[in-house]
């Protein structure tokens, strides 16, 4: 039954103290669970800002919380660890390739078992709840992995759940040995990400969700369609879930755009496109954090309120205009190139 011992669900100790979300996508949080124990001391705003997960948006037009699983795993999630200085091993499966689920598992169990034996912990999508969490340990007698959840509680998979415990994608990932990327590919590969996220140039062109800088928009409607319905008053065919949803997007996104304030600020040195890329930071997580605080205050139903909301939503996204133009600027400067294309065979 071999097990990792001594390990926790990774808290940003420092967000907390400043009163800030902390690790909310549940993906970055399970990576960052995984480093701290293999390596110790993560630094979340390095790896936030590293992945680019910082700058990252995605919106459903009705505020589905789905929309935080809704990219490209393939090509953003191993390149998350390659960012972090590690190889990557990483194993998928979607929902229309059935074929391939019984194959896909068995090599996936390969790569958990062996990466538990060797003290690596796996970063695994739908663990509990649609969210990715942690497989800690396994039994072979009883068939089942240990697993932290997203909420960092001890649990456990049966083996044949994997890639099928509700929703029926597979997604394994588990950080391998040093690649040798240093510090300045890293800031570049991560700005260059930034840029082309708000671009859109890492979309996978489902109508209903959106991301980027047209991200912001479909947010702003949602909250303007939200002011039209409680003036008719038609508010009771909401549902109370989107009460939820408001806090669960505004918890990811205040708390992203923290992340990219803090990690432009770490980069920036003496650079002035960087400098000006963090003013605007700052500003787009000051329009966010009132977003985030009174997000679960909105089944008031306030009309004012919802509309400071689209207000200070609308704002953001000039403010992170205004950041991705002086990156674009600094890439130009820097000589930045785009990202080495992944590709994972």
């Amino acid at each position: 039954m071999p097990r990792i011992e001594n390990i926790n669900w990774f808290t940003d100790k420092n967000a907390a103290e400043k009163n800030e979300p902390g690790l909310r996508h549940s993906f970055t949080a399970g990576l960052a669970t995984v480093l701290n124990h293999i390596d110790g001391q993560l630094d979340p705003v390095w790896l936030m800002g590293g992945s680019a997960f910082a700058f990252r948006i995605f919106v459903n037009e009705i505020m589905c919380p789905s929309a935080m699983s809704i990219f490209d795993w393939t090509g953003i999630l191993p390149e998350a660890v390659e960012q972090m200085g590690h190889d990557c091993y990483y194993i998928s499966r979607l929902w229309d390739e059935t074929d391939m689920e019984a194959e896909r598992r068995r090599q996936a169990q390969d790569l958990i078992t062996t990466g538990i034996d060797s003290g690596v912990p796996a970063v695994v999508w739908d663990i509990a709840e649609a969210e990715w969490g942690v497989i800690t340990g396994y039994d072979d007698a009883k068939q089942v992995y240990d697993t932290l959840t997203w909420e960092g509680k001890p649990s456990s998979l049966p083996y044949d759940k994997l890639g099928r415990n509700g929703i029926d994608i597979l997604s394994v990932t588990i950080p391998g040995g040093p690649n040798g990327r240093g510090r300045e590919e890293i800031i570049r590969n991560a700005l260059q990400a930034a840029v082309d996220h708000a671009e859109q140039k890492e979309s996978i062109k489902l109508p209903e969700y959106h991301e980027g800088l047209p991200a912001f928009d479909q947010w702003v409607t949602i909250f303007e369609n939200w002011v039209k319905l409680v003036k008719a008053g038609k508010d009771s065919n909401i549902g109370v879930d989107i009460y939820n949803f408001a806090a669960y997007y505004a918890s990811h996104y205040y708390s992203a755009r923290c992340y990219a304030r803090d990690f432009i600020e770490t980069i920036k040195g003496d650079d002035e496109n960087l400098e000006s890329a963090l003013q605007a930071y700052k500003k787009v997580a000051e329009f966010l954090k009132p977003v985030w605080e009174q997000s679960p205050k909105v089944n008031s139903h306030g009309i004012e309120l919802l509309k400071a909301h689209a207000d200070n939503i609308r704002n953001a996204k000039k403010a992170e205009e205004e950041g991705i133009n002086h990156i674009k600027k600094y890439l130009g400067q820097a000589g930045g190139s785009p990202r080495a294309s992944i590709s994972l065979d």
